[in-house]
């Protein structure tokens, strides 16, 4: 089950990254724009823009492993690992959260750069036309840089 503050780390501002593999073992990865987690507290569904998801696509179709890799300014990091249930077209309510994603991405930026570079590094998110991957998340690792790193949480 996706904790209170693991369901607030994965809303962002975080770098997320999902990570899929194919057959052979061959890694592949994208950024994602924006995530949330179901009130189910053990799905989660993450944004991908479609003009890089068809790789990611293709691997969820053949072995349904994910890994979404969620990464904030502080260092702090987390891993949620599982099995790919669905993807469809992103929607309007999608957009929007993705938005509000972006918004909290730049604030946190311009915490470390000045505006001139925190700016255009937030509108590089080009998220419209997505894909929204939903997975059962099955396993959560720390991957915060320390001691823990790698560290299965309960």
């Amino acid at each position: 089950m996706i904790s209170d503050q693991l369901v607030e780390f994965l809303h962002g501002p975080s770098f997320l990254h999902l990570g899929t593999r194919d057959a052979d073992l061959r890694p592949a990865h994208t950024a994602a724009v924006g995530a949330v987690a179901h009130d189910d507290r053990r799905t989660v569904t993450v944004f991908v823009p479609a003009a890089r998801a068809g790789r990611a696509l293709e691997h969820l179709r053949q072995n349904g492993r994910v890994a979404l890799g969620a990464g904030q300014m502080s260092h702090e990091a987390y891993q949620f690992k599982g099995t790919f249930l669905s993807s469809r077209p992103t929607d309007e309510a999608d957009i929007a959260r993705q938005e509000a994603f972006r918004l909290r991405f730049l604030d946190s930026l311009r915490q470390g750069y000045p505006e001139e570079i925190a700016r255009p590094l937030s509108l590089g998110f080009a998220y419209r036309p997505g894909v929204a991957i939903t997975f059962r998340v099955e396993e959560i690792f720390r991957q915060t840089p320390g001691p823990g790193a790698g560290e299965k949480l309960a």
